[in-house]
Parts: C-alpha cells; structure tokens; sequence
C-alpha cells in the first residue's frame, strides 16, 4: 500500500545571498528611537524600527574588525557617539553625525568583548576583554 501525502507544509531553505552577514550583537538607543547592529562583515548598521523597519543607508560605521565575534556595542546617553570593541582589543569610538572614527584605544591584550557606557556618568565607558580584564575608561 502507498501512501500519498498533498499539501503538506514543507520549510524551505533559503539560500543566502553571499553578501548577507549575521548580526549576532544589537544595541539600543537610549531614546528607543535606533537599533545598532554589529555586523560579521566589520560594519555597525543602524535601523529605525518605530518608523518602517528599514536601514538607515546613511548611517554605516566602518573601520574596525569584528568577524568571528559578538563584540558588543553601546550609544552615548547623549546620543553623541557610538562605541564598540573589536578583535584586536581596542576601543573604538565614532561620531555619531559624521560616522567617523572619533578614537581607537589599545584597550585590552585580546579581544575586546563588550563596551559599554556609563547609565549616569556620560564620560565613563566601561570595557570587557578576552584577558580576563575589566576596565573603566575615564
């Protein structure tokens, strides 16, 4: 006896586009008005998820390395800046407005796992290391 089975749901594997990238980091805004996601091709993408979902192609931060990791990322409680470590263990700061780099510190011996800022002092950044270091910027 066969068995013939119709209209059954099926999940379907999507073949990704290659220049699609995970995003295994995500901050938000202070005023929960933005979305920063660390992406694996070395790039920080802004979304704006209160209005309509889409990337704020003006808004890209390049110029550090992050691929293999989830470095975390942090906004400024001014919104001024935008912070984020990477693989070579250093800080990196941009400018929010321009989408520079702002500085790079040499923050830690390994990677540079997470940066965060200060809830109540906004010249206080707060970073974490691979080097079982944990450092408070000033």
């Amino acid at each position: 006896m066969i068995k013939i089975y119709v209209n059954i749901p099926v999940d379907f594997k999507y073949i990704a586009d290659p220049t699609m990238h995970s995003m295994p980091a995500v901050a938000q805004s202070r005023n929960g008005k933005y979305l920063a996601f660390q992406s694996m091709d070395n790039q920080i993408r802004i979304m704006e998820p209160l209005t309509n979902f889409r990337w704020k192609s003006k808004k890209i931060f390049k110029g550090h390395m992050v691929s293999g990791y989830a470095c975390g990322l942090d906004f400024s409680p001014d919104m001024s800046y935008l912070i984020s470590g990477d693989a070579d263990g250093c800080l990196i700061i941009w400018d929010w407005k321009t989408t520079r780099i702002f500085e790079r510190i040499k923050a830690h011996d390994d990677v540079c796992i997470d940066a965060k800022w200060h809830w109540r002092e906004k010249s206080r950044v707060l970073t974490a290391g691979w080097d079982n270091v944990v450092k408070l910027w000033d």
